[in-house]
């Protein structure tokens, strides 16, 4: 059999997964949409009120990239140029809340800046974390670490040899930063603003509960029309709308050319001066990212200490709850269940992209159409992939029957990219030439994945696997589109019991998300390291 159509027979459970539960529910949305003659899209466009909220999406999303920067650049120039005092410690703490779930970062949020909350009175401040601003602020705290790490990396790896050739021939510095240095991190900052905005613009749950009713995103808004008020034309043009934007920004973002330093390359030593300013200052910055987390598992040790009896009542009960629609038991369970159940997924698909590819001699094109197809699901936020997965396969009796399947397949859909970047990245990095010696000595695919590729992959397999896990925990926008009954995980509890404040289990709920997805980051940065671009 021919090496390429053995590669496609490899490939084809994850490609058939993608054309079954992507590619045909969003062609079938799309055609739905665009069955709309254009004065009906006019109409719902120049709608007062959806005008106005997405003005207001765009609005949110361009402060939180100016205040993301505004923080995370500087914080990535002072981890990769200041030495600072425990410096990984401290790059690690930053990165990793933007692995914990908004849900669990939000409880904290809101603790921290409510009406009554931590700040306001001490402070005797009086903002409100209901509003405009709120939901910038949460977005900023939640999008720093991406710009961060990116930054860091690019002012890390920038190349010493210009700055010494440049200096010679007279440049100052100044005039160094403008034309190395700035041309030079370009890239990498373009890539981490498109990030930023890609999150903040597709963002739903810190939304939808901060913003209420009175500020809405195209995605809190694509979900009160499908799923609240029924109306299917206009969430449809609402999807189109969103689908186009995200397709231009994941563009923009595959269209950046990183520097790519050779072997000899020798990059800016880190300076020594002014260590303990810059460990202060990051410790700032640290403090501002990791205070609702603070306040969140202070809050659930002092509601503990307070009533030790509720840990096991609550949190391990088999009785029904009302509030919740099945048991707190139930609650965990599911959330486990279906992250493992992802995870096992998620490492099943990447095994096969793996072996197929090992049947192609041309990495670049083979790298390019997998990329493809595994990277614009990226475009397409939980929202409307739930909106599209009801629209196809809803109507049938299965969906009702099996609708925990469907909740997997959303959050396997969501981890996908992040898993297939980890995978893609690592095979571009197995040596071609072993590759073409265990081909031309016809060895066996095993032999040559046991021998040459597994080596070289181990850590990008786990790192891929344990990722898709801490999205699947985390996730709160498809499954709580999809849920029913009984299926509800701890974000859908936390979301659900958010008003009832007094009682503990929303922050005991929260607090296990934030320990899970914390050891998981642990294990990741032990393994590898967490790539935060896609």
């Amino acid at each position: 059999m021919d090496d390429k159509l053995k590669g496609i027979l490899v490939f084809s459970p994850v490609i058939i997964f993608l054309f079954a539960f992507y590619y045909y529910p969003m062609i079938a949305l799309v055609r739905y949409a665009f069955s709309n003659d254009i004065d009906k899209w006019i109409e719902i466009i120049s709608n007062p009120l959806l005008l106005k909220f997405i003005i207001f999406t765009f609005q949110q999303t361009i402060l939180t990239v100016i205040a993301s920067l505004i923080i995370g650049l500087p914080t990535g120039y002072l981890l990769a140029r200041k030495q600072p005092y425990f410096g990984s410690i401290i790059r690690s703490a930053i990165t990793v809340p933007f692995l914990f779930p908004p849900l669990a970062i939000l409880l904290g949020f809101v603790v921290l800046f409510g009406e009554n909350g931590f700040l306001n009175s001490i402070l005797y401040l009086n903002f409100d974390a209901f509003s405009f601003s709120g939901i910038v602020l949460a977005h900023t705290l939640y999008n720093v670490s991406v710009i961060a790490r990116i930054s860091e990396s690019a002012f890390a790896n920038e190349s010493a040899e210009l700055h010494i050739v440049a200096k010679t021939l007279g440049a100052g510095k100044l005039r160094r930063i403008r034309s190395i240095t700035f041309p030079h991190i370009k890239p990498s900052v373009e890539a981490a603003i498109l990030l930023v905005f890609l999150y903040s613009f597709n963002s739903f749950a810190i939304v939808l509960i901060l913003g209420e009713v009175k500020l809405q995103t195209l995605e809190v808004m694509i979900y009160t029309q499908s799923r609240i008020r029924l109306n299917f034309e206009v969430s449809s043009v609402l999807v189109m709308i969103q689908l186009i934007i995200n397709i231009v920004i994941i563009y923009l973002y595959t269209r950046r050319q990183y520097y790519t330093p050779t072997e000899d390359h020798e990059t800016i030593r880190a300076d020594s001066d002014n260590r303990i300013l810059s460990t202060l200052l990051l410790l700032v910055v640290l403090i501002i990212t990791w205070a609702p987390l603070i306040i969140l598992i202070n809050k659930t040790i002092v509601g503990l200490i307070a009533s030790p009896a509720i840990f096991r009542d609550q949190l391990f009960s088999g009785e029904y709850d009302r509030l919740l629609g099945t048991s707190s038991f139930r609650v965990i369970i599911n959330t486990v269940f279906f992250g493992i159940i992802t995870a096992l997924l998620s490492f099943i698909f990447s095994m096969l992209i793996i072996i197929g590819m090992q049947f192609y001699s041309n990495k670049q094109s083979m790298e390019r159409s997998i990329t493809f197809l595994t990277l614009l699901p990226m475009a397409t936020s939980a929202i409307s992939l739930s909106f599209a997965l009801i629209n196809t396969h809803g109507r049938f009796r299965y969906f009702s029957n099996a609708v925990w399947i469907f909740i997997i397949i959303a959050q396997l859909l969501a981890s996908l990219p992040f898993a297939s970047r980890s995978i893609i990245s690592s095979w571009k990095r197995v040596p071609s030439d072993l590759l073409l010696i265990s081909r031309s000595l016809s060895a066996s695919w095993k032999m040559t994945f046991d021998t040459v590729i597994y080596p070289y992959m181990k850590s990008a397999i786990l790192v891929a696997v344990l990722f898709s896990f801490a999205i699947s925990i985390g996730e709160f926008g498809a499954t709580y589109y999809l849920t029913r009954g009984e299926w509800i995980t701890l974000s859908i509890s936390i979301y659900k019991m958010f008003g009832s404040r007094t009682v503990i289990l929303p922050y005991i709920y929260a607090t296990i998300l934030v320990i899970g997805s914390f050891m998981i980051f642990l294990a990741i940065e032990r393994m590898g390291k967490l790539e935060l671009r896609l």
